[in-house]
């Protein structure tokens, strides 16, 4: 299958920095494994997916076999790191080999392990699982938390190569400008736009307050009279 092409703007940190910063400088190809240097495992690749996993979950063994046939048509493109949250290696080891990506190393191996994975869900508000964040492959910008959704109604090859290209497409920003929660996008969302105008004015959201305070008075009253007035047709129909 020929790769969708991408728009993604060039200029970069290197993924060698970032990914090593968020994933650690090694990475898992398989199980029981010490893991292969972290840039390396990404090299040549255009998006990340995150997948907030845990083989105790019923809805991600649902999902994964959606998210496994997603992936083996766009593998050139996209690579997945499975981020568990397993609590011993014989439930992560029993479902990550049934897995054909990356996965973090466990939280639960070491300390310093626990704290990289706490970084990230705290990172991308991660409420419950499975979750799948895009990311861009060449900075680490932030794409989007819907995927999840989107895989899911992506349910033939056309589809899934238009959701790829969606996220080769949609612009990508860091991850601190990031709107988490609303399917992605940073600046140019119109929603945060909007958040972002009020919040950097504080005399306009009081003038707000205040105004929708006067305005659902006015309809409390409005109701009233229209009570009134009914009230008095029917006294003068009896």
């Amino acid at each position: 299958m020929s790769s969708p092409t991408s728009t993604r703007n060039k200029a970069s940190p290197k993924c060698s920095d970032w990914c090593t910063t968020l994933f650690g400088p090694k990475i898992l190809t398989k199980p029981k494994t010490t893991g292969v240097p972290t840039a390396s495992a990404l090299k040549g690749k255009k998006l990340v997916a995150l997948y907030f996993s845990a083989s105790w979950c019923p809805p991600c063994k649902a999902f994964s076999p959606k998210l496994i046939e997603f992936y083996n048509s766009f593998k050139d493109d996209l690579e997945v790191i499975f981020v568990s949250s397993d609590r011993d290696d014989a439930s992560f080891n029993g479902y990550f080999e049934k897995m054909p990506w990356l996965a973090l190393i466990p939280g639960y191996s070491s300390q310093e392990a626990r704290d990289r994975q706490a970084k990230l869900a705290d990172m991308f508000q991660i409420r419950g699982i499975p979750s799948v964040i895009i990311l861009d492959a060449k900075t680490g910008y932030f794409i989007t938390d819907n995927a999840r959704m989107e895989v899911m109604q992506a349910t033939n090859e056309s589809a899934r190569t238009a959701l790829l290209q969606s996220w080769l497409e949609k612009e990508a920003v860091p991850i601190e400008r990031a709107v988490l929660g609303t399917g992605g996008g940073g600046e140019g969302n119109l929603l945060y736009q909007i958040i972002m105008f009020f919040m950097r004015r504080p005399a306009y959201m009081l003038g707000l307050y205040y105004f929708g305070k006067r305005f659902l008075k006015y309809l409390e009253r409005l109701g009233s009279e229209d009570d009134d007035a009914d009230g008095v047709g029917v006294e003068r129909e009896l």
